[in-house]
């Protein structure tokens, strides 16, 4: 019997959650991968044989750990000491200082030195209040971010005008192969947290409620801070909205209030801790996988003079002459563009009806995105993350497929070959540059579509 549909987008949906929180959930440790490798080569078993690509490919990243070892040490319980020295590598005296697992509670950022902003720490506490080992947090903490995906696409598809049956199904299946497409990062990140904040905010600027707008976008900034950049672009691509001084006024609240949230409290809990959060992104160095570092990896490599990055603050960085002046400069780039395509943006002919003005504010929020992933001095692959509701709010499939590959890349080279990108080695330099090509792509085609171009295609009609 044929589905209708609804049934057709509550498979979608049930499909999307199965990938979020159970297919990309399997993978075990690294450690416990190890030991499956072992039995694997003493056992004939043909399940345990055919299961170990993809444990391998969604075994639990060294950022989960970190998670598990800070949300141990702020209860008081045994925890990795190794893993937060050796992770964040040459960061400040201020980062190495522990506290002894005494079975008391520790206070983030006075006792237990932490790079994320306090918006995150519930959930980090949350699945490490139900775990015992780092398998049971690992699983939970999953699930947790499994979970705030859906939410996220589940709050893009609201905000677009009379959106169902066939047409949500889309929707839920598009996201559910960006989820594919993104891999562990989806899951063993929490960038999931930045997702649904903006994903809320995109709900409230299509529904023109200028409060819960700014709110969103605020609290997807004290997560991740990178993403308060979108406001101004999404604002644009609505002018007409923001015409009346209370709008503006309600945003500035909403903005005021979240920034509140996820701030205040790292200065209530410890003024010197939010002093050292801030010296620790600022002395960041410049990311190999950023699009300078791409630039430089190519250059080296063509000139036959590739120099390794070295792990420092989380990630691999880039450190001379060169890489520090792109440093430098990044932020400076990065205002520029997000100014350039507000001032483009307020140009554009305001949308006429509702499902345009939706188009038009999620395809400027993923543009809006893109500056932050092509100027930022660092772009951790898992940013991609955030770009998931937009794409899903968006009606233009082309810069969703461009998206779609970036991802793919990240997670191929991630899992395949990662020390070709570090030692800037041919596959990892040419992983690189084809991943930046497709988020230069993707910018081109949401510029194109947001004039009227050839991608500048309808939302798909109501059924």
């Amino acid at each position: 019997m044929a589905f209708g549909p609804a049934r057709k987008a509550l498979a979608a949906f049930l499909t999307a959650a199965a990938i979020a929180c159970g297919w990309l959930n399997q993978g075990p440790s690294s450690a416990r991968y190890d030991e499956l490798l072992a039995q694997a080569r003493a056992s004939k078993s043909l399940v345990l044989h055919a299961w170990l690509p993809f444990a391998f490919a969604y075994r639990r990243s060294a950022d989960e750990e970190l998670y598990f070892a800070i949300g141990s040490a702020i209860r008081g319980a045994p925890f990795d000491r190794e893993i937060l020295l050796s992770k964040r590598g040459d960061a400040s005296i201020a980062f190495r200082k522990l506290p002894p697992a005494d079975g008391r509670w520790h206070v983030p950022y006075a006792e237990v030195p932490f790079e994320y902003p306090a918006i995150v720490l519930p959930f980090i506490l949350l699945p490490a209040l139900a775990a015992t080992t780092f398998a049971q947090f690992a699983m939970w903490f999953g699930a947790l971010m499994g979970g705030l995906l859906l939410a996220s696409t589940e709050l893009a598809i609201r905000a677009l005008p009379d959106l169902r049956g066939a047409a949500r199904a889309q929707r839920w299946w598009l996201a559910g192969a960006l989820f594919l497409a993104q891999g562990g990062l989806l899951i063993q990140r929490l960038d999931a947290v930045a997702a649904v904040f903006l994903a809320f905010g995109l709900w409230a600027a299509v529904r023109r409620r200028p409060f819960l707008m700014g709110l969103g976008i605020a609290l997807a900034a004290a997560a991740k801070i990178l993403p308060m950049l979108v406001l101004l672009p999404m604002m644009a691509a609505d002018r007409d909205a923001w015409r009346s001084r209370r709008a503006i006024g309600s945003a500035a609240a909403g903005v005021a209030l979240g920034l509140a949230a996820g701030f205040v409290p790292m200065l209530l809990l410890s003024p010197g801790g939010f002093a050292d959060f801030v010296r620790y992104h600022a002395a960041r160095g410049l990311h190999i996988e950023s699009t300078y570092g791409t630039v430089i990896s190519v250059v080296r490599f063509a000139s036959g003079n590739p120099e390794p990055a070295t792990l420092s603050f989380g990630s691999f960085n880039l450190d001379d002459p060169a890489a520090r002046l792109c440093a430098s400069a990044a932020g400076y780039l990065l205002v520029a563009a997000i100014a350039a395509l507000t001032a483009w943006l307020a140009r554009r002919p305001a949308p006429a009806t509702a499902s345009a003005r939706a188009d038009a504010v999620a395809r400027a929020g993923l543009l809006g995105l893109t500056c932050i992933w092509l100027f930022g001095k660092v772009f951790s692959p898992q940013y991609l993350t955030w770009g998931i509701p937009f794409a899903v709010g968006a009606s233009s499939r082309r810069p969703a497929l461009a998206l779609l590959l970036a991802m793919a890349i990240s997670q191929i080279y991630l899992r395949g070959f990662y020390d070709q990108v570090v030692e800037m080695r041919a596959l990892g330099v040419a992983a690189l540059g084809i991943r930046l090509a497709a988020i230069v792509a993707m910018a081109v085609l949401l510029g194109r579509a947001l004039s009227g171009g050839r991608d500048g295609t309808p939302s798909e009609p109501s059924s």
